[in-house]
């Protein structure tokens, strides 16, 4: 996935203080709007650090194939899926 695909859909769940789930090549992972503030889009991977710097997860960007920013629905409904942006390769 782009660089700049995923600095605007981290930079979007940022501002909307909303998780960020993403989807690579070997697992599924959400980071907490809390740890939000803790993650970095470099030129080839992304590096957040997770559970009160606890843990740092890598994923590089060419592996990514989905993120989805998922934000709180208010009323009675539960937290749902708002946008959510993929990439394949032919």
């Amino acid at each position: 996935m782009y660089k700049e695909l995923v600095g605007k859909i981290v930079d979007e769940a940022k501002s909307e203080e909303a998780n960020l789930v993403i989807w690579d090549r070997r697992d599924t992972f959400t980071v907490e709007s809390d740890d939000m503030g803790k993650i970095e889009v470099a030129d080839d991977y992304l590096r957040v650090h997770m559970q009160e710097g606890k843990a740092t997860v890598y994923v590089q960007l060419e592996s990514i194939y989905k993120l989805v920013v998922e934000k709180e629905r208010s009323g009675k409904s539960r937290a749902g899926t708002r946008a959510g942006f993929g990439a394949a390769r032919s």
